[in-house]
């Protein structure tokens, strides 16, 4: 689909009212949009073992599907296309979620794969290279850079999107919801966000929630954590500012 160039949303607009969901990889999107995709009047489209690509081939046009209702679709993917968002008005809705940046990248660290990191990267880290580092990159490509390095710019390009899309499309078009808020309170949270996407709530969606992953930042090393204070965190508590609904 990539090899197309940015036309990765070229049939939002044949489904109205659309909830997206996207964010930084490896921050609860696909938690999310599973959840909404299985709320009553929804449409489960999924036909794969992976959602979010059935969801890419159905918004790119790759593959033919007849439009049956509202949809949720998650747009995780769309990395250095994110300027696609600004040309579809057809009452779609988007949901940012936002995680902190310790738990991210120690799952972009050890829990995905090196090319996955290394197309993120790609897509929005590298154009935050700077000095030395950059000049590594233009020699020797992603060998050049180290893996930590990589995760913490793909996490700050990735992020740093959403200060574009919240002032482009506006607080009615984007909710900017923080992970670990939405899995510590999820009885408070989750409802408001249905009613942003003007969904009926049931308080068992709720339970498809869970604490589990919260731990992941106390894995890192000090040098790890370290390196994510200092250029993550600041990224981290801008974007936190226009989170809109809380416990």
């Amino acid at each position: 689909m990539r090899s197309r160039g940015c036309s990765l949303l070229a049939r939002l607009d044949d489904f109205p009212r659309s909830v997206l969901v996207a964010g930084c990889q490896r921050s609860g999107t696909t938690m999310l949009s599973r959840i909404i995709t299985g709320s009553d009047g929804m449409v489960n489209y999924w036909f794969g073992p992976d959602d979010e690509l059935d969801a890419a081939l159905i918004l790119s046009g790759w593959v033919p599907h007849e439009p049956r209702g509202r949809y949720c679709f998650q747009t995780t993917y769309l990395n250095e296309c994110y300027g696609e968002y600004f040309q579809y008005r057809n009452g779609h809705k988007l949901i940012w979620v936002l995680r902190n940046p310790y738990s991210v990248v120690y799952s972009l660290l050890h829990n995905w794969t090196r090319f996955a990191l290394n197309e993120l990267f790609r897509a929005c880290g590298a154009p935050y290279l700077e000095g030395r580092q950059q000049r590594f990159y233009r020699w020797f490509g992603t060998l050049g850079v180290s893996r930590l390095h990589r995760a913490v710019l793909a996490y700050n390009g990735k992020v740093s999107q959403v200060f574009e899309l919240h002032e482009g499309l506006g607080p009615e078009r984007v909710l900017v919801v923080d992970y670990d808020d939405l899995v510590r309170h999820r009885e408070t949270i989750l409802p408001q966000i249905y009613a942003f996407i003007d969904l009926a709530y049931r308080e068992d969606y709720a339970r498809a929630i869970h604490t589990k992953s919260l731990g992941k930042a106390n894995r890192l090393s000090g040098r790890e954590r370290w390196l994510i204070q200092r250029y993550c965190v600041p990224v981290y508590e801008k974007a936190r500012k226009l989170v809109s609904i809380s416990p």
